[in-house]
């Protein structure tokens, strides 16, 4: 009887240890997807500040152009129609 529990046991700690390392396994590829995912996530967040960024500028140069467009038009519309003091 002895021998069939040390039998049965040694059995479950090879089943164990077979699993245990089946669980390594599995958590060792995922970190290494999460490793790939955290990358291409950083890759694209980089993209997508560089986007705005970019956006950034060309609305500040058209938002700056405006005013200026805006300046010089009223600028030529009071030399077209001056102000006149009242009375």
């Amino acid at each position: 009887l002895d021998n069939k529990i040390d039998n049965s046991v040694a059995a479950l700690e090879s089943k164990i240890s077979a699993l245990d390392s089946k669980i390594d396994s599995s958590v060792a590829a995922l970190d290494t997807k999460i490793g790939v995912l955290d990358s291409k996530f950083d890759a694209l967040n980089a993209k997508i500040d560089t986007g705005l960024s970019n956006v950034t500028q060309k609305l500040v140069i058209y938002l700056g152009g405006i005013i200026v467009g805006v300046t010089t038009l009223l600028g030529v519309l009071s030399r077209i129609f001056p102000v006149v003091p009242a009375p």
